[in-house]
C-alpha cells in the first residue's frame, strides 16, 4: 500500500527538504509502522522525538487522514516557576 506523509517546514531539513514523501509499506502497517519506515529512511527525524535522556522543547504530532499523514512541528510549553 502507498502512504504518502506531508512534511511540515521545520521538518523539511531532516527529510532531505522534501515536503511529501510516497512510502510503500506492508497492508497490514498501522501509523507507528509507517514512522518507524521513515525514521529508519531519515534519522534525522529522530532529533524531534523527546526520551528519558533528551526532553525536548521541539516533537512532531501526526495526524492520519486516509493513506495520507501529517506531521506536524509543535513546541511544548515552557515550564514556568
Amino acid at each position: 500500500m502507498n502512504v504518502t506523509v506531508i512534511i511540515p517546514r521545520l521538518l523539511q531539513a531532516a527529510c532531505e527538504g522534501r515536503g511529501k514523501i510516497e512510502l510503500g509499506v506492508p497492508p497490514t502497517s498501522d501509523v507507528a509502522d509507517v514512522l518507524q519506515t521513515l525514521m529508519s529512511l531519515y534519522p534525522g527525524l529522530r532529533a524531534f522525538v523527546a526520551n528519558e535522556r533528551r526532553p525536548m522543547k521541539q516533537h512532531f504530532a501526526v495526524a492520519q487522514a486516509g493513506k495520507k499523514l501529517f506531521l506536524f512541528a509543535a513546541s511544548a510549553p515552557s515550564v514556568r516557576s
